[in-house]
């Protein structure tokens, strides 16, 4: 299939799973993963494809998780975090957001739908719309999109990881 298409098609899925989200709602705010188990089965299934997961205790005090696309590695800083699931899913689906941009091997939206994105970001979670702030510009994009995805019910995230990783789970070579 056309590149270009697929991105339009994925584009039109995330906006799909935005609106789902805020009719479900009625506010437009994410819905958290409410089990330690829910966290647990999604971690496995970031291994089945491929990606490490790390849980430190010695992170520095600014940082919540990071993912290292060479060594394919997400890392999840317990030091910082509550011991509260809804926390740890959300930093666990914004790095999976980047697992995500790495299986696509670029941005999951396409640059029409960025307003849209940065919009449902400053609406649902002011505080991580204020942290793109922190970062380069060269960074801004997946950022954006790694707190959009951050912000979505934990089906929709599991749905969006099977679609740009599917090919990972299957054992075969990403897209």
């Amino acid at each position: 299939m056309d590149p270009v298409r697929v991105r339009v098609l994925v584009s039109a899925l995330i906006a799909g799973l935005i609106a789902a989200t805020d009719a479900a709602t009625g506010t437009g705010s994410g819905l958290k993963a409410e089990t330690w188990d829910r966290i647990g089965t999604f971690a496995a299934v970031l291994r089945r494809a491929g990606t490490t997961t790390l849980v430190a205790r010695d992170c520095p005090s600014s940082l919540l998780g990071a993912f290292h696309s060479e060594r394919n590695a997400v890392l999840i800083c317990a030091n910082n975090l509550p011991n509260d699931p809804a926390e740890v899913w959300g930093v666990l689906a914004h790095e999976a957001a980047h697992v995500m941009q790495h299986c696509r091997g670029g941005p999951l939206l396409i640059d029409s739908e960025m307003d849209r994105a940065i919009a449902r970001v400053r609406q649902r979670a002011p505080r991580l719309f204020k942290e793109l702030r922190l970062y380069h510009s060269s960074q801004q994009r997946d950022e954006v999109e790694a707190r959009l995805v951050q912000t979505l019910p934990p089906a929709q995230v599991e749905a969006l990881f099977q679609r740009f990783c599917g090919k990972r789970l299957s054992g075969a070579e990403s897209s």
